[in-house]
Protein backbone atom coordinates (compact mmCIF):
# COMPACT_ATOMS: atom_id res chain seq x y z
CA UNK A 1 0.00 0.00 0.00
CA UNK A 2 1.65 3.28 -1.23
CA UNK A 3 1.80 6.65 0.77
CA UNK A 4 2.37 9.85 0.43
CA UNK A 5 2.60 13.24 3.31
CA UNK A 6 -0.11 15.73 2.74
CA UNK A 7 2.44 18.05 1.09
CA UNK A 8 2.83 16.98 -1.80
CA UNK A 9 0.98 18.22 -4.65
CA UNK A 10 -1.56 17.29 -6.25
CA UNK A 11 0.15 16.46 -9.49
CA UNK A 12 2.90 14.04 -8.25
CA UNK A 13 0.28 12.04 -6.37
CA UNK A 14 -1.54 11.27 -9.07
CA UNK A 15 1.64 10.64 -10.62
CA UNK A 16 1.99 8.46 -8.34
CA UNK A 17 -1.04 6.35 -7.88
CA UNK A 18 -0.88 5.87 -11.91
CA UNK A 19 2.20 4.13 -11.24
CA UNK A 20 1.82 1.99 -8.26
CA UNK A 21 -1.81 0.65 -10.11
CA UNK A 22 -3.61 1.03 -7.06
CA UNK A 23 -7.13 3.04 -6.25
CA UNK A 24 -6.22 4.84 -3.38
CA UNK A 25 -3.10 6.59 -1.52
CA UNK A 26 -2.59 6.45 1.82
CA UNK A 27 -1.61 9.88 3.10
CA UNK A 28 0.35 10.75 6.29
CA UNK A 29 1.55 13.96 7.99
CA UNK A 30 5.01 13.06 7.62
CA UNK A 31 7.57 11.12 4.89
CA UNK A 32 8.76 8.89 7.08
CA UNK A 33 5.75 5.97 7.36
CA UNK A 34 7.44 4.40 10.47
CA UNK A 35 7.85 7.35 12.65
CA UNK A 36 4.20 8.88 11.02
CA UNK A 37 0.68 9.80 11.71
CA UNK A 38 -2.13 8.82 9.27
CA UNK A 39 -4.29 11.00 8.54
CA UNK A 40 -6.30 10.26 5.41
CA UNK A 41 -6.55 8.68 2.50
CA UNK A 42 -6.97 10.15 -1.46
CA UNK A 43 -8.67 8.21 -4.43
CA UNK A 44 -8.03 8.27 -8.06
CA UNK A 45 -11.39 9.60 -8.46
CA UNK A 46 -10.56 12.95 -6.22
CA UNK A 47 -7.52 13.48 -7.81
CA UNK A 48 -8.62 13.65 -10.90
CA UNK A 49 -11.52 15.80 -10.21
CA UNK A 50 -8.85 18.27 -8.46
CA UNK A 51 -6.47 18.24 -11.38
CA UNK A 52 -9.70 19.01 -13.82
CA UNK A 53 -10.81 22.09 -11.19
CA UNK A 54 -6.88 23.32 -11.23
CA UNK A 55 -5.63 22.29 -8.21
CA UNK A 56 -2.98 20.40 -9.82
CA UNK A 57 -0.18 22.67 -7.10
CA UNK A 58 -2.68 22.27 -4.36
CA UNK A 59 -1.01 19.95 -1.37
CA UNK A 60 -3.10 16.91 -1.22
CA UNK A 61 -4.35 17.43 2.51
CA UNK A 62 -6.76 20.30 1.02
CA UNK A 63 -8.98 17.13 -0.65
CA UNK A 64 -8.38 13.68 1.08
CA UNK A 65 -11.17 11.74 2.76
CA UNK A 66 -10.29 11.69 6.73
CA UNK A 67 -13.29 9.87 7.99
CA UNK A 68 -10.87 6.86 8.12
CA UNK A 69 -9.98 4.64 11.02
CA UNK A 70 -6.67 2.15 11.24
CA UNK A 71 -7.58 -1.84 12.18
CA UNK A 72 -5.20 -4.49 12.85
CA UNK A 73 -5.56 -7.33 9.81
CA UNK A 74 -7.09 -10.00 12.29
CA UNK A 75 -10.58 -7.58 12.92
CA UNK A 76 -12.94 -9.34 12.05
CA UNK A 77 -15.11 -7.82 9.43
CA UNK A 78 -18.44 -8.13 11.57
CA UNK A 79 -16.84 -5.89 14.27
CA UNK A 80 -15.96 -3.25 10.75
CA UNK A 81 -19.52 -3.46 9.97
CA UNK A 82 -20.82 -2.65 13.74
CA UNK A 83 -17.96 0.44 13.50
CA UNK A 84 -20.00 1.23 10.41
CA UNK A 85 -23.69 1.35 11.58
CA UNK A 86 -22.42 3.53 14.51
CA UNK A 87 -19.78 5.84 13.52
CA UNK A 88 -19.27 7.90 10.00
CA UNK A 89 -15.83 6.17 8.80
CA UNK A 90 -15.59 5.66 5.06
CA UNK A 91 -12.49 3.15 4.78
CA UNK A 92 -10.84 1.24 7.15
CA UNK A 93 -6.34 1.09 6.50
CA UNK A 94 -5.66 -1.92 7.90
CA UNK A 95 -2.14 -1.73 9.41
CA UNK A 96 0.62 -4.30 9.53
CA UNK A 97 4.03 -3.48 11.55
CA UNK A 98 3.11 -0.19 11.46
CA UNK A 99 2.59 0.11 7.19
CA UNK A 100 -0.79 0.29 5.74
CA UNK A 101 -1.26 -3.16 3.67
CA UNK A 102 -5.25 -2.10 2.70
CA UNK A 103 -7.86 -0.33 2.62
CA UNK A 104 -11.61 -1.62 3.39
CA UNK A 105 -14.29 0.44 1.88
CA UNK A 106 -17.81 0.47 3.00
CA UNK A 107 -19.12 -0.83 -0.21
CA UNK A 108 -16.84 -3.40 0.54
CA UNK A 109 -18.25 -4.52 3.76
CA UNK A 110 -21.72 -2.72 4.31
CA UNK A 111 -24.62 -4.77 3.63
CA UNK A 112 -28.59 -3.70 3.88
CA UNK A 113 -30.37 -3.40 7.02
CA UNK A 114 -33.62 -3.03 8.75
CA UNK A 115 -31.65 -2.01 12.29
CA UNK A 116 -32.86 1.33 13.43
CA UNK A 117 -35.20 2.19 10.72
CA UNK A 118 -38.50 2.57 10.86
CA UNK A 119 -41.03 0.34 8.83
CA UNK A 120 -42.26 2.82 6.23
CA UNK A 121 -45.95 1.16 6.46
CA UNK A 122 -45.94 3.08 9.39
CA UNK A 123 -45.08 6.23 9.00
CA UNK A 124 -47.05 6.68 5.69
CA UNK A 125 -50.38 7.24 4.52
CA UNK A 126 -52.05 4.30 3.37
CA UNK A 127 -53.31 6.05 0.54
CA UNK A 128 -49.56 6.59 -0.43
CA UNK A 129 -48.04 3.27 0.72
CA UNK A 130 -50.45 1.90 -1.91
CA UNK A 131 -49.43 3.76 -5.26
CA UNK A 132 -45.66 2.80 -3.30
CA UNK A 133 -46.92 -0.80 -3.76
CA UNK A 134 -48.12 -0.46 -7.17
CA UNK A 135 -45.01 0.96 -8.42
CA UNK A 136 -43.10 -1.52 -6.93
CA UNK A 137 -45.54 -4.45 -8.99
CA UNK A 138 -45.22 -2.78 -11.85
CA UNK A 139 -41.22 -2.74 -11.29
CA UNK A 140 -41.07 -6.29 -10.64
CA UNK A 141 -42.80 -7.40 -13.14
CA UNK A 142 -40.76 -5.64 -15.68
CA UNK A 143 -37.65 -7.41 -13.99
CA UNK A 144 -36.60 -3.93 -12.32
CA UNK A 145 -35.40 -2.77 -8.65
CA UNK A 146 -36.91 0.33 -7.33
CA UNK A 147 -36.06 2.05 -4.29
CA UNK A 148 -37.00 4.68 -2.29
CA UNK A 149 -34.39 7.25 -1.89
CA UNK A 150 -32.90 11.01 -0.75
CA UNK A 151 -35.04 13.38 1.83
CA UNK A 152 -38.17 11.00 2.17
CA UNK A 153 -36.23 8.21 3.54
CA UNK A 154 -33.98 10.62 5.69
CA UNK A 155 -37.24 12.15 7.23
CA UNK A 156 -38.48 9.09 7.65
CA UNK A 157 -35.62 7.95 10.05
CA UNK A 158 -36.40 11.25 11.77
CA UNK A 159 -40.24 11.04 11.89
CA UNK A 160 -39.16 7.56 13.96
CA UNK A 161 -36.61 9.30 16.63
CA UNK A 162 -38.15 12.84 17.46
CA UNK A 163 -41.29 14.41 18.00
CA UNK A 164 -41.26 16.35 14.54
CA UNK A 165 -43.95 15.68 12.01
CA UNK A 166 -43.88 14.72 8.93
CA UNK A 167 -46.19 14.98 6.11
CA UNK A 168 -44.45 13.12 3.50
CA UNK A 169 -45.66 15.02 0.39
CA UNK A 170 -42.67 14.82 -2.35
CA UNK A 171 -41.24 11.12 -3.21
CA UNK A 172 -38.12 10.28 -4.64
CA UNK A 173 -38.01 6.92 -6.11
CA UNK A 174 -35.20 5.29 -8.53
CA UNK A 175 -35.36 2.43 -11.19
CA UNK A 176 -32.27 0.09 -11.17
CA UNK A 177 -31.99 -2.63 -14.11
CA UNK A 178 -30.30 -4.01 -16.70
CA UNK A 179 -32.23 -2.62 -19.35
CA UNK A 180 -33.80 0.30 -17.38
CA UNK A 181 -31.76 3.34 -18.73
CA UNK A 182 -32.83 2.32 -22.39
CA UNK A 183 -36.44 1.49 -21.46
CA UNK A 184 -36.69 5.14 -20.05
CA UNK A 185 -37.47 3.13 -17.18
CA UNK A 186 -38.63 5.94 -14.86
CA UNK A 187 -40.97 7.48 -17.80
CA UNK A 188 -42.47 4.10 -18.37
CA UNK A 189 -43.37 3.33 -14.65
CA UNK A 190 -44.99 7.02 -14.64
CA UNK A 191 -47.02 6.01 -17.27
CA UNK A 192 -48.33 3.05 -16.11
CA UNK A 193 -49.33 4.68 -12.71
CA UNK A 194 -51.12 7.10 -14.78
CA UNK A 195 -53.86 4.96 -15.93
CA UNK A 196 -54.52 3.89 -12.86
CA UNK A 197 -54.64 7.56 -11.44
CA UNK A 198 -55.95 9.51 -14.60
CA UNK A 199 -55.78 13.15 -12.59
CA UNK A 200 -52.18 12.51 -12.02
CA UNK A 201 -50.42 15.52 -14.18
CA UNK A 202 -47.22 13.68 -15.92
CA UNK A 203 -44.35 16.20 -16.23
CA UNK A 204 -40.69 13.90 -18.05
CA UNK A 205 -37.45 15.12 -18.68
CA UNK A 206 -35.40 12.81 -20.93
CA UNK A 207 -32.15 14.23 -20.52
CA UNK A 208 -32.43 13.47 -17.05
CA UNK A 209 -34.38 10.29 -17.54
CA UNK A 210 -36.59 11.28 -14.81
CA UNK A 211 -40.65 11.73 -14.60
CA UNK A 212 -42.63 13.85 -12.09
CA UNK A 213 -46.46 12.97 -11.19
CA UNK A 214 -48.13 15.16 -8.93
CA UNK A 215 -51.77 14.95 -7.58
CA UNK A 216 -53.87 18.18 -6.49
CA UNK A 217 -57.27 16.90 -5.01
CA UNK A 218 -57.02 13.94 -6.51
CA UNK A 219 -60.37 11.97 -5.21
CA UNK A 220 -58.65 8.41 -5.61
CA UNK A 221 -55.94 9.38 -2.86
CA UNK A 222 -58.31 11.55 -0.28
CA UNK A 223 -56.80 14.49 1.80
CA UNK A 224 -53.09 13.10 0.21
CA UNK A 225 -54.07 13.94 -2.74
CA UNK A 226 -53.66 17.51 -2.22
CA UNK A 227 -50.26 18.15 -3.95
CA UNK A 228 -48.54 14.88 -3.24
CA UNK A 229 -45.57 14.63 -6.08
CA UNK A 230 -43.25 11.42 -6.96
CA UNK A 231 -40.66 11.71 -8.96
CA UNK A 232 -39.49 8.94 -10.69
CA UNK A 233 -35.57 8.51 -12.71
CA UNK A 234 -33.75 5.86 -13.75
CA UNK A 235 -30.51 5.35 -11.73
CA UNK A 236 -27.72 6.95 -12.57
CA UNK A 237 -24.40 8.82 -11.83
CA UNK A 238 -23.37 12.65 -13.13
CA UNK A 239 -20.17 14.50 -14.56
CA UNK A 240 -19.61 18.46 -13.83
CA UNK A 241 -17.44 19.52 -16.67
CA UNK A 242 -16.32 22.85 -14.73
CA UNK A 243 -17.16 24.01 -11.27
CA UNK A 244 -20.56 25.19 -11.04
CA UNK A 245 -21.95 23.57 -14.34
CA UNK A 246 -24.92 21.67 -14.45
CA UNK A 247 -24.02 18.17 -14.35
CA UNK A 248 -24.29 15.80 -17.36
CA UNK A 249 -25.32 12.50 -16.32
CA UNK A 250 -25.29 8.81 -17.59
CA UNK A 251 -27.19 5.39 -16.68
CA UNK A 252 -25.02 4.21 -13.66
CA UNK A 253 -26.36 1.48 -10.22
CA UNK A 254 -27.62 2.55 -7.22
CA UNK A 255 -24.66 3.11 -5.27
CA UNK A 256 -23.90 5.36 -7.89
CA UNK A 257 -26.91 7.05 -7.73
CA UNK A 258 -26.61 7.78 -4.53
CA UNK A 259 -22.86 8.72 -4.58
CA UNK A 260 -23.51 11.64 -7.12
CA UNK A 261 -26.10 13.16 -3.61
CA UNK A 262 -25.21 16.28 -1.25
CA UNK A 263 -25.07 14.80 1.80
CA UNK A 264 -24.53 11.59 3.49
CA UNK A 265 -28.49 11.94 5.39
CA UNK A 266 -30.06 12.53 1.71
CA UNK A 267 -27.96 9.27 0.41
CA UNK A 268 -30.25 6.36 1.94
CA UNK A 269 -32.37 4.03 -0.49
CA UNK A 270 -35.06 2.05 0.76
CA UNK A 271 -35.69 -0.83 -1.18
CA UNK A 272 -39.69 -1.39 -2.16
CA UNK A 273 -38.59 -4.75 -4.51
CA UNK A 274 -36.51 -7.86 -3.86
CA UNK A 275 -33.88 -8.59 -3.43
CA UNK A 276 -33.30 -5.21 -0.93
CA UNK A 277 -37.39 -5.17 -0.03
CA UNK A 278 -37.61 -3.50 3.18
CA UNK A 279 -34.00 -3.00 3.85
CA UNK A 280 -31.81 0.29 4.16
CA UNK A 281 -28.84 0.89 1.52
CA UNK A 282 -26.44 3.24 3.50
CA UNK A 283 -22.91 2.80 1.83
CA UNK A 284 -21.80 6.40 3.19
CA UNK A 285 -22.90 6.65 6.90
CA UNK A 286 -26.28 8.43 6.46
CA UNK A 287 -27.71 7.03 10.15
CA UNK A 288 -24.62 7.72 11.74
CA UNK A 289 -24.77 11.18 10.74
CA UNK A 290 -28.39 11.49 12.05
CA UNK A 291 -27.99 10.08 15.18
CA UNK A 292 -24.75 12.58 15.66
CA UNK A 293 -27.54 15.27 13.84
CA UNK A 294 -24.24 16.36 11.48
CA UNK A 295 -24.73 17.57 8.32
CA UNK A 296 -21.45 15.86 5.84
CA UNK A 297 -20.43 16.10 2.62
CA UNK A 298 -19.63 12.25 0.55
CA UNK A 299 -16.19 13.34 -1.70
CA UNK A 300 -13.55 16.08 -0.56
CA UNK A 301 -14.74 18.14 -3.62
CA UNK A 302 -18.36 18.24 -3.57
CA UNK A 303 -18.52 21.79 -2.69
CA UNK A 304 -15.89 22.69 -5.45
CA UNK A 305 -18.36 20.86 -8.38
CA UNK A 306 -21.58 22.70 -6.93
CA UNK A 307 -21.42 26.11 -4.48
CA UNK A 308 -25.37 25.98 -4.34
CA UNK A 309 -24.41 22.79 -2.08
CA UNK A 310 -23.06 25.35 0.79
CA UNK A 311 -26.06 26.75 0.88
CA UNK A 312 -28.37 23.76 1.21
CA UNK A 313 -25.69 22.55 4.02
CA UNK A 314 -27.05 25.44 5.59
CA UNK A 315 -30.59 25.12 4.85
CA UNK A 316 -30.75 21.66 6.39
CA UNK A 317 -28.38 22.31 9.26
CA UNK A 318 -31.16 25.40 10.68
CA UNK A 319 -34.04 23.72 9.66
CA UNK A 320 -32.67 20.28 11.45
CA UNK A 321 -31.13 21.62 14.22
CA UNK A 322 -28.05 19.90 12.84
CA UNK A 323 -24.37 21.29 12.54
CA UNK A 324 -21.62 21.00 9.74
CA UNK A 325 -19.08 18.78 10.48
CA UNK A 326 -15.99 19.28 10.90
CA UNK A 327 -14.48 18.10 7.61
CA UNK A 328 -17.01 19.32 5.18
CA UNK A 329 -16.99 22.86 7.13
CA UNK A 330 -13.34 22.80 6.05
CA UNK A 331 -14.45 21.71 2.65
CA UNK A 332 -16.21 25.04 2.51
CA UNK A 333 -13.65 27.44 3.56
CA UNK A 334 -11.05 25.75 1.46
CA UNK A 335 -13.75 26.13 -1.77
CA UNK A 336 -14.16 29.70 -0.81
CA UNK A 337 -10.47 30.35 -0.58
CA UNK A 338 -9.41 28.92 -3.51
CA UNK A 339 -11.03 31.27 -5.89
CA UNK A 340 -12.81 28.96 -7.45
CA UNK A 341 -15.91 30.42 -8.20
CA UNK A 342 -14.88 33.42 -9.25
CA UNK A 343 -12.39 32.11 -11.74
CA UNK A 344 -15.51 29.27 -12.91
CA UNK A 345 -17.38 32.34 -13.51
CA UNK A 346 -15.36 34.13 -15.21
CA UNK A 347 -14.76 31.44 -17.62
CA UNK A 348 -18.34 30.37 -17.67
CA UNK A 349 -20.58 33.67 -17.18
CA UNK A 350 -23.59 30.93 -16.98
CA UNK A 351 -22.57 28.86 -15.08
CA UNK A 352 -25.68 27.32 -13.29
CA UNK A 353 -24.58 26.96 -9.92
CA UNK A 354 -23.09 30.57 -9.64
CA UNK A 355 -26.60 31.93 -11.49
CA UNK A 356 -30.01 30.48 -12.05
CA UNK A 357 -29.41 27.56 -9.27
CA UNK A 358 -28.31 29.80 -6.91
CA UNK A 359 -30.70 32.53 -7.05
CA UNK A 360 -33.38 29.42 -6.51
CA UNK A 361 -31.20 28.52 -3.55
CA UNK A 362 -31.01 31.95 -2.57
CA UNK A 363 -35.04 32.16 -2.79
CA UNK A 364 -35.42 29.63 -0.66
CA UNK A 365 -32.92 30.89 2.09
CA UNK A 366 -34.78 34.35 1.96
CA UNK A 367 -37.86 32.89 2.57
CA UNK A 368 -38.17 30.21 5.10
CA UNK A 369 -38.89 30.87 8.44
CA UNK A 370 -35.53 30.09 9.81
CA UNK A 371 -33.95 32.53 7.87
CA UNK A 372 -31.91 34.66 10.20
CA UNK A 373 -30.09 31.81 11.84
CA UNK A 374 -29.25 30.70 8.39
CA UNK A 375 -28.34 33.67 7.08
CA UNK A 376 -25.79 34.11 10.33
CA UNK A 377 -24.64 30.91 9.45
CA UNK A 378 -23.46 31.78 5.76
CA UNK A 379 -21.96 34.67 6.98
CA UNK A 380 -20.30 32.78 9.41
CA UNK A 381 -19.34 29.89 6.76
CA UNK A 382 -18.41 33.52 4.32
CA UNK A 383 -20.26 31.49 1.77
CA UNK A 384 -21.22 35.08 0.03
CA UNK A 385 -18.28 35.15 -1.60
CA UNK A 386 -19.75 33.10 -3.89
CA UNK A 387 -22.02 35.83 -5.34
CA UNK A 388 -19.28 38.49 -5.02
CA UNK A 389 -15.45 37.86 -3.29
CA UNK A 390 -15.97 41.09 -0.98
CA UNK A 391 -19.33 40.62 0.12
CA UNK A 392 -20.42 39.91 3.20
CA UNK A 393 -23.30 40.21 5.84
CA UNK A 394 -22.68 42.00 9.21
CA UNK A 395 -25.10 41.85 11.90
CA UNK A 396 -25.79 45.61 10.88
CA UNK A 397 -27.05 44.08 7.68
CA UNK A 398 -29.03 41.57 9.44
CA UNK A 399 -31.17 44.15 11.33
CA UNK A 400 -32.06 45.88 8.44
CA UNK A 401 -33.31 42.47 6.75
CA UNK A 402 -35.66 42.72 9.87
CA UNK A 403 -36.48 46.00 9.28
CA UNK A 404 -36.98 45.32 5.95
CA UNK A 405 -39.49 42.37 7.03
CA UNK A 406 -41.16 45.22 9.59
CA UNK A 407 -41.87 47.38 6.80
CA UNK A 408 -43.10 45.27 4.32
CA UNK A 409 -45.78 44.14 7.13
CA UNK A 410 -46.55 47.50 7.51
CA UNK A 411 -46.75 48.57 4.05
CA UNK A 412 -47.38 45.81 1.55
CA UNK A 413 -50.11 43.77 3.38
CA UNK A 414 -51.31 42.34 0.40
CA UNK A 415 -47.50 40.85 0.01
CA UNK A 416 -47.56 42.24 -3.80
CA UNK A 417 -43.96 43.00 -3.63
CA UNK A 418 -40.84 40.22 -3.83
CA UNK A 419 -39.90 40.03 -0.45
CA UNK A 420 -37.13 37.88 -1.09
CA UNK A 421 -35.82 40.22 -4.05
CA UNK A 422 -36.09 43.45 -1.87
CA UNK A 423 -33.32 41.35 0.48
CA UNK A 424 -31.31 40.09 -1.93
CA UNK A 425 -31.42 43.70 -3.16
CA UNK A 426 -30.98 45.15 0.55
CA UNK A 427 -27.49 42.78 0.75
CA UNK A 428 -26.25 43.50 -2.46
CA UNK A 429 -26.43 47.74 -2.34
CA UNK A 430 -23.81 47.55 0.15
CA UNK A 431 -21.06 46.85 -2.72
CA UNK A 432 -20.42 49.97 -5.10
CA UNK A 433 -22.94 49.86 -7.77
CA UNK A 434 -21.17 48.57 -10.43
CA UNK A 435 -20.40 45.13 -9.04
CA UNK A 436 -23.65 45.18 -7.40
CA UNK A 437 -25.61 45.26 -10.93
CA UNK A 438 -23.43 42.56 -11.96
CA UNK A 439 -24.04 40.28 -9.14
CA UNK A 440 -27.70 41.05 -9.88
CA UNK A 441 -27.66 40.22 -13.53
CA UNK A 442 -25.40 37.11 -12.63
CA UNK A 443 -27.87 36.01 -10.79
CA UNK A 444 -30.31 36.52 -13.66
CA UNK A 445 -32.87 39.19 -11.64
CA UNK A 446 -35.09 41.18 -13.64
CA UNK A 447 -33.70 44.18 -15.91
CA UNK A 448 -35.97 46.67 -13.58
CA UNK A 449 -33.86 45.10 -10.33
CA UNK A 450 -30.07 44.78 -12.17
CA UNK A 451 -31.01 48.69 -12.75
CA UNK A 452 -32.87 49.65 -9.48
CA UNK A 453 -29.52 47.72 -7.67
CA UNK A 454 -27.32 49.61 -10.05
CA UNK A 455 -28.35 53.25 -9.16
CA UNK A 456 -29.43 52.58 -5.37
CA UNK A 457 -26.79 54.75 -3.86
CA UNK A 458 -27.26 57.36 -6.13
CA UNK A 459 -30.94 57.61 -5.48
CA UNK A 460 -30.89 57.36 -2.06
CA UNK A 461 -28.45 60.03 -2.26
CA UNK A 462 -30.60 62.23 -3.81
CA UNK A 463 -33.77 61.48 -1.56
CA UNK A 464 -31.89 61.84 1.37
CA UNK A 465 -31.10 65.48 0.48
CA UNK A 466 -34.88 66.14 0.20
CA UNK A 467 -35.57 65.02 3.86
CA UNK A 468 -34.60 67.71 5.92
CA UNK A 469 -36.70 69.51 8.91
CA UNK A 470 -36.72 73.07 6.65
CA UNK A 471 -38.48 71.31 3.73
CA UNK A 472 -42.31 71.22 3.55
CA UNK A 473 -44.10 68.13 3.76
CA UNK A 474 -45.39 68.98 0.35
CA UNK A 475 -42.24 69.00 -1.46
CA UNK A 476 -41.06 65.87 0.53
CA UNK A 477 -43.90 64.44 -0.85
CA UNK A 478 -43.33 65.40 -4.07
CA UNK A 479 -39.64 63.79 -4.28
CA UNK A 480 -40.61 60.55 -2.81
CA UNK A 481 -43.79 60.07 -5.32
CA UNK A 482 -41.45 60.18 -8.34
CA UNK A 483 -40.27 56.35 -6.55
CA UNK A 484 -41.99 52.94 -6.59
CA UNK A 485 -42.61 51.37 -3.28
CA UNK A 486 -39.78 48.80 -3.45
CA UNK A 487 -37.19 51.93 -3.35
CA UNK A 488 -38.52 53.66 -0.74
CA UNK A 489 -38.67 50.46 1.62
CA UNK A 490 -35.69 49.66 0.84
CA UNK A 491 -34.71 53.48 1.90
CA UNK A 492 -36.79 52.91 5.38
CA UNK A 493 -33.36 50.08 5.76
CA UNK A 494 -30.72 52.63 4.87
CA UNK A 495 -31.33 55.91 6.64
CA UNK A 496 -30.84 57.61 9.72
CA UNK A 497 -33.46 57.89 12.31
CA UNK A 498 -34.54 61.60 11.64
CA UNK A 499 -34.95 61.12 8.20
CA UNK A 500 -36.79 57.50 8.23
CA UNK A 501 -39.22 58.97 10.76
CA UNK A 502 -40.27 61.47 7.19
CA UNK A 503 -40.15 58.59 5.26
CA UNK A 504 -42.23 56.70 7.28
CA UNK A 505 -44.93 59.54 7.86
CA UNK A 506 -44.99 59.57 3.91
CA UNK A 507 -45.62 55.82 3.70
CA UNK A 508 -48.25 55.54 6.44
CA UNK A 509 -49.57 58.99 6.24
CA UNK A 510 -48.52 61.51 3.52
CA UNK A 511 -49.08 59.30 0.61
CA UNK A 512 -52.81 58.34 1.24
CA UNK A 513 -53.70 61.89 1.57
CA UNK A 514 -56.74 63.15 -0.08
CA UNK A 515 -57.49 66.58 -0.74
CA UNK A 516 -61.00 68.03 0.85
CA UNK A 517 -62.76 68.68 -2.28
CA UNK A 518 -62.55 66.83 -5.66
CA UNK A 519 -63.13 67.16 -9.40
CA UNK A 520 -66.79 67.05 -8.31
CA UNK A 521 -66.95 69.93 -5.76
CA UNK A 522 -64.79 72.22 -8.48
CA UNK A 523 -67.49 71.70 -11.03
CA UNK A 524 -69.90 72.60 -8.52
CA UNK A 525 -67.92 75.98 -7.14
CA UNK A 526 -68.37 76.95 -11.17
CA UNK A 527 -65.09 76.22 -12.37
CA UNK A 528 -65.17 75.43 -16.35
CA UNK A 529 -63.43 71.52 -16.14
CA UNK A 530 -59.99 71.47 -17.83
CA UNK A 531 -56.12 70.89 -17.20
CA UNK A 532 -56.49 73.41 -14.67
CA UNK A 533 -58.13 70.73 -12.15
CA UNK A 534 -54.84 69.03 -11.70
CA UNK A 535 -53.16 71.60 -11.19
CA UNK A 536 -55.76 73.19 -8.23
CA UNK A 537 -56.52 69.67 -6.84
CA UNK A 538 -52.57 69.45 -6.67
CA UNK A 539 -52.50 72.78 -4.87
CA UNK A 540 -55.01 71.85 -2.79
CA UNK A 541 -53.55 68.66 -1.83
CA UNK A 542 -50.18 70.57 -0.90
CA UNK A 543 -51.83 72.81 1.39
CA UNK A 544 -53.59 69.95 3.17
CA UNK A 545 -49.88 68.36 3.27
CA UNK A 546 -48.55 71.48 4.85
CA UNK A 547 -51.53 72.04 6.83
CA UNK A 548 -52.60 75.09 5.34
CA UNK A 549 -56.00 73.90 4.89
CA UNK A 550 -57.87 71.04 7.24
CA UNK A 551 -61.25 70.90 5.87
CA UNK A 552 -63.69 72.17 3.18
CA UNK A 553 -64.67 75.43 3.83
CA UNK A 554 -60.77 76.39 4.18
CA UNK A 555 -60.28 74.35 1.43
CA UNK A 556 -62.85 77.08 -0.53
CA UNK A 557 -61.33 79.86 1.11
CA UNK A 558 -57.54 78.57 -0.62
CA UNK A 559 -59.33 78.14 -3.41
CA UNK A 560 -60.92 81.40 -3.78
CA UNK A 561 -57.64 83.38 -2.76
CA UNK A 562 -55.12 81.28 -5.11
CA UNK A 563 -57.40 80.08 -8.26
CA UNK A 564 -59.98 83.06 -8.06
CA UNK A 565 -63.41 82.18 -10.45
CA UNK A 566 -63.07 84.52 -13.48
CA UNK A 567 -66.36 86.72 -14.22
Amino acid sequence: MQTIPAHTPIAQAAQHLTQSGQDYLVVTDTAEVQASTILGIITSRDLKLAQQYGFSDAPVAQHLRRNVATVAPTTPHAELRHHLNQENIEYFIVVEAQQPVEVLTRFQLLQPTTADFPDPQTQLQPATWQLLEQLAAAAEARGWQLYMVGGVVRDLWLAAHSDRQFQFKDIDLVVEGADAAEAQAGVELAKTIQEQYPDAKLTTHGAFQTAALTWDNDPELGNLGDNLGVDIATARTEHYAYPAANPTVEASSIQQDLYRRDFTINAMALGLTAPHKGQVLDFFGGVPDLRSRRIRILHPNSFIEDPTRIFRAVRFATRLGFSLDLHSEASVNYAIASGIYARSLAQHPKAPALTTRLKAELQTVLQVPYSQPALKLLTHLKAWHCLYPDLQLTSKQRQQLHQLKRGLYRFDPDASLNSWQLALQLILVQLPSAPAAQVARNLQLPDAVVEQVGQFGQIAAEIASHLRTDNPPSAIAAQLKLHPLPVLVLLLTQLPRYQRRWLWRYLSQWSRMQPPLNGHDLAQLGYPRGPQYRVMLNDLLNATLDGNIKNREEAMAYLAAVHPLRK
